[in-house]
């Protein structure tokens, strides 16, 4: 009596265990299903705005196209496209770019606390440094230094300027005089060479190059380093980063494909000049960025853009 009492004793327990490992893997399996579902989910998300991302980079580069006049924007970045759908999301666009042009002509003599270069923006330059008036610093271009910048200039008719000016700055012993500039003349952002690059026969880039940080500079791009004689080099850059004041350019290509010269720490640095014999065939550069959107999940990529 006591043998089968203590066999119900046993099966009891053995069933209550039986039961509970049953009701946790019941749970178990209901996450499982629950977690892959919702993976899936976001996979598929994932994929939808990164495709929606690349789409929005199509729609961007035709928008820029149909406006030649880029360095004319007011706004940098662009103004964007705004929401477009497309499937099951939006994608939204925009460009950066590297420089700006004149809004008023500047005279030789337009220098000092009250004069002013009015441009089309001045968003993203930095709130001061140099800048180059012009493409060819041997043929007309200078360096001008400003101490401050303003959304609306009285002197330029409340249009955004550099102020506090020095004209016919030396950089490295580049340079020109003050001279007389246009109306669309364009105004480049200038830094410098934190490293010095050697000279090559072949044009063997190093793998990175830092230059003082311009927070105009593109993140992917090109560079124009130009002494005013007989060196004149562009270089592209497929990424970069910034810390303490240094960009590092990476993905480097010497594009004179022969015949590089050495450029030594200090020399001035822009970002892709118009006209300029370096090697490269591009005048004007932007970076377009485009957002895709699906549900919660957010994508963003971005492409250089060249004419």
């Amino acid at each position: 009596m006591d043998r089968r009492r203590r066999q119900r004793g046993f099966l009891l327990i053995a069933a209550i265990v039986l039961v509970v490992v049953a009701t946790m893997l019941a749970v178990t399996i209901a996450m499982i299903a629950a977690t892959s579902g919702s993976s899936a989910t976001d996979n598929l998300q994932s994929g939808q705005a990164l495709f929606l991302a690349d789409s929005g980079l199509e729609f961007e580069a035709r928008r820029m196209a149909q406006n030649l006049d880029w360095y004319r924007s007011g706004t940098d970045p662009t103004t964007t496209s705004g929401p477009q759908s497309l499937g099951a999301g939006t994608f939204t666009t925009s460009s950066n770019l590297p420089a700006t042009k004149l809004r008023r002509r500047l005279l030789s003599g337009a220098s000092g606390p009250g004069a002013a270069v009015c441009v089309y923006t001045i968003d993203r330059f930095p709130a001061s440094g140099t800048i180059q008036i012009d493409d060819d610093i041997s043929a007309g271009a200078e360096f001008v230094t400003y101490t401050g910048t303003t959304a609306s200039s009285a002197s330029c008719g409340n249009l955004p300027a550099f102020t506090g000016l020095t004209r016919g700055v030396l950089i490295a012993g580049t340079g020109a005089a003050a001279a007389n500039h246009s109306r669309d003349d364009i105004a480049y952002p200038v830094t410098t060479l934190v490293d010095p690059l050697a000279i090559s026969a072949t044009c063997v880039a190093p793998a990175t190059l830092r230059i003082t940080d311009n927070t105009k500079f593109l993140n992917s791009g090109t560079i124009s380093l130009d002494d005013g004689g007989a060196n004149s080099e562009d270089i592209s850059y497929a990424s970069s980063s910034r810390a303490g004041g240094v960009m590092t350019l990476k993905g480097l290509t010497r594009l004179l494909g022969a015949g590089c010269p050495a450029w030594a720490a200090g020399a001035p640095v822009r970002p892709q000049l118009a006209n300029s014999t370096g090697g490269s065939g591009n005048d004007y550069e932007a970076q377009a960025s485009a957002v895709g959107n699906v549900g919660s999940t957010q994508r963003t990529m971005n492409r250089v853009l060249q004419r």
